[in-house]
């Protein structure tokens, strides 16, 4: 058992986004992936001549494995999830098996080892197939947007309530008897501010297209228009260092704390940046109460204490990536 004293808790250094799988569930709290349903066309994310595609996965802090897919014994302009097993199982990946999710009808990427917590798939081949809830050309899949290098420069969070309810009888004669039903919480909202400018979250966030450039086309992104917008609904987990003591210096942490926000939706606009100085990037998002996948309600953010040892067993350097800005 963990003793506990005062504890004091240092500003929060690092953060880390992931888009949610389609219909608004946690890759996290899940443990696998989700893509499309139904019948899709992949033709612009494919060779249109060889029908192959290049796809990104990194299951836990395993190595990124990187396979052509080969969707020739298909049709890839009408195709269905129980297909696309097939072409994708066929494709090589190791630690990992493709199928079709029984509840809910969709392709599903999931870790061998159900111990694996963090599994990643990218590329525009894996926005065409939906996952992250993404498009063709609108996002790179569903992956782990990290800001771990110093960069993050602050993290504000508001509890949100609702007003107090006060109902009231009034008496000509006597003193009015009041009733009041206590406010209740509603989210919690943060406003991340960080040094790094990424389409990525801003297109993970605000939706949009992002339009990956070549050696002879530069790279777009356009923000979507009214009538289609689709703001994405994204995890967010921070993380800061929690000591014992009042005088410390670096290694004498006692804990690694981590807050998850579960399902947050908002917006990302860009500060400063006035004369010389550099602009940063602002998040503003609510979580709101979550449904578990054992049908109870959450709140975020959740809070949970990692000591050192604990900490370091997680390797969370080795299962970041980086390599899906040019995915």
């Amino acid at each position: 058992m963990i003793s506990r004293r005062n504890r004091y808790e240092l500003f929060e250094t690092n953060w880390l986004m992931m888009s949610q799988n389609p219909g608004g569930k946690s890759p996290y709290l899940q443990g696998h992936l989700l893509g499309f349903v139904g019948t899709i066309n992949i033709l612009e994310a494919i060779d249109a001549i060889n029908k192959t595609g290049t796809i990104k996965i990194k299951i836990g802090n395993g190595d990124v494995q990187e396979q052509l897919v080969d969707f020739s014994g298909s049709t890839p302009a009408s195709l269905t999830p129980s297909v696309a097993v097939t072409a994708l199982n066929s494709a090589g990946f190791t630690g990992c098996v493709f199928s079709v999710d029984s509840e809910t009808g969709r392709l599903k990427l999931s870790p061998n080892d159900a111990s694996i917590i963090w599994v990643q798939i990218y590329g525009d081949l894996a926005a065409a197939l939906h996952f992250g809830d993404c498009r063709f050309n609108e996002g790179k899949g569903c992956y782990i947007l990290p800001s771990f290098d110093g960069d993050l420069k602050s993290v504000a969070e508001t509890e949100q309530w609702d007003e107090d309810t006060t109902i009231e009888n009034d008496s000509p004669l006597g003193v009015p008897v009041k009733y009041t039903v206590p406010g209740k919480r509603s989210g919690t909202q943060i406003v991340v501010t960080d040094r790094l400018s990424l389409w990525a979250a801003k297109q993970m966030i605000n939706g949009g297209r992002w339009i990956s450039g070549t050696e002879n086309t530069p790279d777009i992104y356009e923000p979507p228009a009214s009538a289609n917008s689709r703001p994405g609904r994204v995890d967010v987990f921070t993380y800061s260092v929690v000591f014992d003591k009042m005088s410390n210096v670096e290694g004498d942490e006692a804990f690694v704390r981590e807050r998850m926000y579960i399902g947050c939706i908002g917006r990302q606009t860009r500060t400063g940046g006035a004369g010389t100085n550099f602009k940063d990037s602002e998040y503003t998002l609510t979580a709101a109460d979550y449904v578990g996948d054992n049908g109870k309600d959450y709140a975020s953010p959740r809070e949970t204490d990692f000591t050192r040892v604990q900490w370091d067993a997680l390797g969370m350097n080795d299962i970041l990536v980086k390599d899906w800005e040019n995915a």
